[in-house]
């Protein structure tokens, strides 16, 4: 078949609908008892050259006059792999955790197969999973979905979407209650969202934006890089050491500094000790010194 019976039909590499032809066929035809034509094609993209595979089934006997000499043959197509150019891929889910992708690519895969009970409890799945690799715990997902949000996680607006999905997944599971196509379409994209928000986002952002130190970890490393800065017995509070990025202490500067006098009470963090309380510049108040060993 040449590039002029080229047809439109989704590509699964390309995301899209693209030009396909036919790499070959092979043809059925009904007989006197009942009139249709199917076709079993091995189709390639124009673009990209990937092969699928196509059905397609023209059924003769359904079909119904739109004129007064033409008639309309009502049609059926199928591909495999099966794709939906609807759902937005998310990209590069490769720097996802391997348990978060493995049940999150299921539940994609069920959803592209049309299987959406399935994919109701897949992506009620893929929350339970954030919350495990995230050490989110809980008597049950709706208390740990509100923790997400009380930890910083996520948004309470996203609690809520995150929520939907939940009563989506236990429908699927206890009634065997299948959603809507469209139901599975948007708690698909509030996956997505989740998932870029928790992993894809931060690592993308990461030495790119300055962003607010959420986690005492995040502290102590940005704290360690500010430390090569100075000398041994140099004596400042922490807003002189962090110097411009003092703004991505946050709210959590005070938690942070006591946290590290703690470790340091304890013998856990030994570039630092302990040093006087006295103003600095033209700080309105006296700040807690430390001193570089």
């Amino acid at each position: 078949m040449s590039k002029n019976d080229a047809f439109y039909s989704p590509c699964h590499k390309c995301k899209g609908k693209t030009r396909h032809v036919n790499l070959c066929s092979s043809e059925e035809h009904g007989d006197e008892h009942y009139s249709f034509h199917a076709s079993y094609s091995v189709i390639e993209c124009l673009g990209c050259e990937t092969k699928s595979f196509r059905y397609l089934m023209r059924d003769i006997e359904q079909a119904y006059q739109v004129d007064d000499n033409e008639w309309e043959v009502p049609e059926e197509v199928e591909c495999y792999p099966k794709y939906d150019p609807s759902h937005v891929d998310l990209g590069d889910i490769w720097t996802v955790p391997d348990t978060v992708r493995s049940i999150y690519q299921e539940a994609v895969t069920a959803v592209q197969a049309g299987a959406l009970t399935l994919a109701g409890l897949g992506l009620r799945g893929t929350i339970e999973a954030v919350c495990n690799d995230c050490s989110v715990t809980g008597k049950n997902l709706e208390v740990r979905i509100t923790k997400m949000a009380t930890m910083g996680l996520i948004s309470k607006n996203d609690a809520d979407r995150l929520h939907a999905i939940r009563f989506l997944g236990n429908d699927a599971a206890h009634e065997i209650k299948k959603p809507s196509n469209e139901q599975i379409s948007v708690a698909l994209k509030i996956i997505n969202h989740l998932i870029q928000s928790v992993y894809i986002l931060k690592i993308e952002v990461e030495g790119k934006l300055d962003t607010i130190l959420a986690t005492s970890s995040e502290f102590i490393e940005s704290l360690n890089n500010k430390l090569k800065s100075f000398s041994s017995g140099d004596e400042f509070p922490l807003v002189k050491f962090f110097g411009k990025d003092s703004r991505r202490l946050g709210s959590s500067g005070a938690a942070f500094e006591s946290q590290l006098m703690a470790e340091i009470a304890a013998g856990n963090y030994t570039k630092l000790t302990v040093g006087k309380v006295e103003k600095f510049n033209n700080s309105p108040t006296a700040l807690q010194h430390f001193i570089v060993v």
